[in-house]
């Protein structure tokens, strides 16, 4: 056996050893990952008496913390009341105490802010925690930088909250929210500003933001509900839930499913997602690769490029819709305006409610069916190579012809908007669409 593989499997078992002795209790380490010690710890609380800062009050509280938690509140007061709380580990209440008398909270003011800390830093073995609950006067500003533990935020002005790897929640803020999070649940609601949300691997829900709304979010899931402004959304490798978003909603993903309803004009860019919306008020665009699109009640222009897209569209009233894809079938049913369809190896149908827009199919290797309005006269041309044209409606065509291809015009003289298909190895299907609903 080789020098290296014998350090390998030196090194495993080496490993192993610490991680059963860890699991155990019988090896402790240090909460900031600088110490090992054989033995086991207990957890012992401590708790300082609420105490009131004294004044002036600033228009600004600042909040920094490690291996903790924060919760702050607004209320109707005239004082910031902070209570401090210390979990310490260690073999006896004797040594968590000693700890405990030295670990103390920090108080500096600096114009126009006050800055709660700690003296952490004066530890060289740490292993506790450290807890703020403070009351302040409703709508302050507030400022928190937290790691490893829970910040909640309720009823205060702007806040901006820093917590890399614990859960936040903030509601009830009267102004202006920042998050900067990972890994942990991210939860806003009642937000009355903008908010911006960065928090990679973490679930975020965010209900009720009255400005915009911009998330990045990478390895996550997304649910958003009623938001006034506009909201961005960079979220790969994310699912994106949005309900009733009022502005405009631009949303980047991959390989998870995007589910909109109720929203203003939306743009999606996704890689291998799915995507389901309905209730667009306003222009749609959707560029994508390798998902299935299902839309309903699309009141704004329609307009999808990709490759493998299937997709499935429902009462579209547009001026424009054009839609470019390939190798999976492409339904637009009940819909108006102008339509231009690009589609490779894969079938085409369509059936327009009304034929308020020409209508013009370029294709290759598929199918087309064309539910025809009751009633309409307009202009058509089809034409086919290596396939055959299936004209089912009562008015007869006015030229058709098999030769090589085939070609078929009817209503040549009609006013209006006309329907153009052109495809290859492929039939073409006319029938009587649909009677209105």
């Amino acid at each position: 056996m080789k020098a290296r593989e014998i350090f390998l499997a030196l090194a495993l078992i080496a490993f192993g050893a610490l991680t059963y002795y860890a699991k155990s209790g019988r090896l402790q380490v240090d909460g900031d990952g600088g110490w090992l010690f054989w033995g086991h710890t207990e957890e012992f609380l401590f708790e300082e008496s609420a105490q009131a800062v004294p004044g002036p009050l600033p228009r600004e509280l600042q909040v920094i913390n490690a291996h903790g938690a924060v919760e702050i509140r607004g209320a109707e007061t005239d004082a910031i009341t902070v209570t401090f709380k210390k979990s310490v580990n260690r073999r006896t209440r004797e040594d968590a105490q000693k700890v405990a008398d030295q670990l103390k909270m920090v108080v500096n003011r600096e114009e126009p802010r006050l800055i709660l800390s700690t003296n952490r830093d004066d530890f060289r073995r740490k292993n506790f925690e450290t807890r703020f609950t403070i009351t302040v006067p409703l709508g302050m500003t507030v400022f928190v930088r937290n790691s490893y533990g829970p910040v909640k935020i309720e009823k205060t002005g702007a806040a901006d909250i820093v917590n890399p790897h614990g859960p936040v929640s903030a509601g009830s803020i009267g102004g202006r929210l920042g998050v900067d999070a990972s890994y942990e649940d991210v939860d806003i609601h009642d937000i009355r500003g903008d908010a911006r949300i960065t928090a990679p691997h973490a679930k975020v829900i965010a209900v009720g933001v009255q400005g915009e709304l911009l998330i990045d979010a990478n390895y996550a899931e997304l649910f958003l509900e009623n938001v006034d402004r506009n909201v961005r959304v960079s979220a790969l490798h994310s699912s994106v839930n949005g309900k009733n978003l009022k502005g405009e909603v631009e949303i980047k993903n991959s390989y998870e499913k995007v589910t909109l309803a109720g929203t203003g004009p939306a743009k999606i860019f996704g890689h291998h997602s799915d995507v389901e919306a309905e209730g667009i008020g306003g222009p749609l665009e959707i560029g994508n690769a390798y998902g299935k699109l299902t839309l309903g009640g699309v009141n704004g222009d329609l307009r999808i490029e990709g490759s493998n897209l299937e997709v499935h569209a429902e009462r579209v009233a547009a001026r424009e819709i054009f839609v470019s894809t390939s190798y999976e079938n492409v339904e637009i049913l009940g819909f108006n305006g102008k339509a231009t369809i690009v589609q490779r190896h894969g079938d085409v149908a369509l059936e327009p409610a009304e034929l308020t827009g020409p209508i013009d199919v370029r294709a290759s290797y598929a199918a087309i069916r064309l539910g025809w309005p009751a009633g309409v006269r307009a202009p058509f041309e089809g034409e086919t190579k290596s396939g055959a044209i299936h004209w089912n409606l009562a008015d007869k065509p006015a030229f058709e012809e098999t030769n090589g291809k085939s070609v078929t015009r009817a209503y040549p003289d009609a006013a209006g908007p006309g329907v153009k298909i052109l495809t290859s190895y492929g039939d073409i299907r006319v029938e009587p669409g649909r009677e209105k609903r």
